[in-house]
């Protein structure tokens, strides 16, 4: 950090080298962070009008199951909030467990149940088991403190939006727009050539994506800036002599 400081800004330099960055000054730091984005986080809470839970447990490489509990509330301005509620190591993932270890955090966090409007997880047994699955005690515990009230439960929601796409029949945006955009990325030549006239054009973004159906959540973003990049590609495709169904569907070929 000094050596960027000496060429970014060397008047600054002795103020860089009198931060101190030992270990124990870094953590104190890092915990000042934490404690002030949590306080955040319980102040926004309090005004929450509803809000749900999404969890999902996994095992990191020390063999520790690690529960990860995300919350989305809105308040009554219909500003939202979303944001990594906890973290919680565990040694033991049945459903009860889960139930418990979500219970103390929602409760430690000063959230009410009766605000909860739905919980989302993954597959897993632990969570959706019948009786004793971790949404089935959550919903046994709103009904018996607030009896007639009830709350949503989803499963792997992401995987449900990715069916509803798979569903839809837009072939005819697609393919043309995966075709342009590997005509441009196929060869390196050619793709320096294309991000050298975006520099050149001042365009609003530097590049196109790849776009494959493993990581699907990325086409949105890949049609938004082929969009966005429409003129340019058909500047670049010109220039080339480049004939695809994509200037065609663009209305540039006859």
């Amino acid at each position: 950090m000094v050596d960027c400081a000496s060429v970014v800004c060397p008047e600054l330099r002795n103020t860089f080298e009198n931060i101190s960055l030992s270990r124990r000054t870094v953590v104190r730091r890092i915990e000042v962070i934490n404690d002030e984005l949590t306080h955040q986080l319980d102040t926004a809470s309090r005004d929450f009008v509803w809000y749900s839970l999404a969890l999902d447990d996994s095992t990191d490489n020390e063999d520790t199951a690690q529960l990860l509990i995300l919350i989305r509330g809105i308040d009554s301005t219909f500003t939202i909030t979303e944001e990594l509620l906890s973290m919680e190591s565990m040694k033991n993932t049945t459903g009860q467990d889960l139930f418990e270890c979500a219970v103390d955090c929602v409760e430690t966090r000063g959230l009410s149940w009766d605000r909860m409007a739905s919980i989302t997880t993954d597959g897993a047994k632990s969570f959706t088991a019948k009786n004793k699955g971790m949404v089935k005690l959550s919903k046994d515990k709103l009904t018996t403190e607030n009896p007639g009230s009830d709350v949503l439960s989803f499963h792997c929601i992401l995987h449900q939006e990715s069916l509803c796409k798979s569903a839809l029949d837009i072939k005819h945006v697609i393919e043309p727009v995966i075709s342009v955009v590997n005509i441009i990325k196929s060869k390196a030549l050619k793709h320096r050539q294309f991000k050298s006239l975006l520099e050149d054009l001042e365009a609003e973004y530097e590049d196109v994506l790849y776009h494959n159906n493993v990581r699907w959540l990325s086409l949105g973003k890949v049609l938004k800036k082929v969009w966005a990049l429409r003129e340019e590609i058909i500047v670049f495709l010109d220039m080339k002599e480049i004939s695809c169904e994509f200037k065609t569907k663009m209305g540039c070929e006859e």
